[in-house]
């Protein structure tokens, strides 16, 4: 009975042991860097507050422009969905994504859960625009770290090796995933005969035979095959995402970016971290369900920032102004604007009401 309690208690602190465990490893990794903390503290006292509410304004665009971008590709399935809705919706999910990181999945879920509850979309046509949003994203984020090794060239900015093959890298396998994704969207049938193909081996071992299941794929796939026809006829309205979630991905260069101007460090240009950018954030596409990925964003960035050039003391106040903004200011307003609207939509939050309406 003892171990059960403890066992429940493990579970259900998880999230917080993960997190004290992103925070140690991160405060090792700063000893190990030999980084003096009292510098980084008095040079906070030295930072222009003049680009504060400029940075938490960039911040605040950076959230709005993904949920306008998701919102163009949702108006088409939904058209009696409001911009104001869409916001909020968004707005729920990206704190889901901060409380349960798991590539951005969370957040996903939640919007389909919700687009249900409000507008009784299905769900099958509602993971449409989902599904394009996130390619779109993709496309946003290869196109940001070629068009930044372009201007660097252009602009005869020295880089370093690592930081170059490794973008090399990333962008290979980006515009393979790409052409896979996009392979697959052409030929849905693919995917699914092969989920047709896992559950019945899954029934087999299970040792169940259950028709309905099949019968929920094969509805799935006809309402996401016949949104997904709907929305190519909307090219003008795709494009339009596309762009605006390229003005998304400018904004979120931005803040860091202008964080080294606010501490007067102008060794950096936009463009370097237009390349920087989407090599740590991939961080947050692995799935370490550690809360807002503490301390192994930290890392990444402070890793990236002082491979760049960077002195190691600047890269980690940055890194530290930064995740302040990201996690600590976005927290407070996605978090307090998910518990306002959940407790309108819901007259019980919880888990379990999300997860029957899921799977209703």
């Amino acid at each position: 009975m003892g171990k059960m309690r403890i066992s429940q208690r493990l579970k259900h602190n998880k999230s917080l042991i993960l997190l004290l465990l992103g925070i140690i490893f991160f405060m090792i990794y700063l000893h190990a860097l030999n980084i003096d903390l009292r510098h980084i503290l008095s040079k906070i006292c030295e930072i222009n507050p003049l680009y504060i509410p400029l940075i938490l304004l960039v911040d605040i665009l950076f959230i709005l422009t993904y949920s306008v971008a998701w919102f163009i590709l949702v108006k088409i399935i939904c058209p009696q969905i409001t911009i104001k809705d869409s916001v909020l919706i968004v707005v729920v999910g990206w704190f889901g994504d901060m409380l349960i990181p798991a590539a951005f999945i969370t957040g996903e879920a939640l919007r389909l859960i919700l687009l249900k509850k409000h507008y009784s979309l299905d769900m099958s046509k509602a993971a449409a625009t989902v599904v394009i949003h996130r390619l779109l994203n993709a496309m946003a984020f290869l196109f940001y770290i070629t068009t930044g090794l372009i201007m660097l060239s252009i602009s005869h900015e020295s880089m370093s090796s690592r930081i170059l093959y490794q973008s090399l890298v990333i962008m290979i396998l980006s515009l393979i995933g790409l052409l896979i994704a996009l392979s697959l969207l052409k030929r849905i049938y693919i995917l699914r005969e092969f989920i047709r193909k896992m559950s019945r081996i899954l029934s087999i071992f299970l040792r169940k035979k259950n028709l309905k299941i099949e019968k929920k794929i094969d509805d799935f796939f006809n309402s996401f095959e016949y949104s997904l026809r709907i929305m190519k006829k909307y090219k003008v309205a795709i494009l339009g995402s596309f762009l605006i979630l390229l003005l998304q991905w400018s904004l979120g260069v931005a803040i860091p970016y202008l964080f080294f101007l606010a501490v007067n460090y102008k060794d950096i240009s936009f463009w370097t971290l237009s390349v920087a950018y989407p090599i740590y954030s991939l961080m947050d596409n692995i799935p370490l369900g550690i809360p807002a990925n503490a301390g192994a964003l930290d890392i990444a960035m402070i890793s990236t920032f002082v491979v760049l050039g960077v002195p190691k003391e600047t890269a980690a106040l940055v890194t530290l102004l930064t995740r302040s903004v990201i996690v600590v200011f976005e927290a407070i307003i996605t978090g307090s604007i998910s518990i306002i609207y959940l407790s309108r939509t819901f007259k019980e939050i919880s888990w379990r009401n999300l997860k029957t309406l899921f799977t209703e």
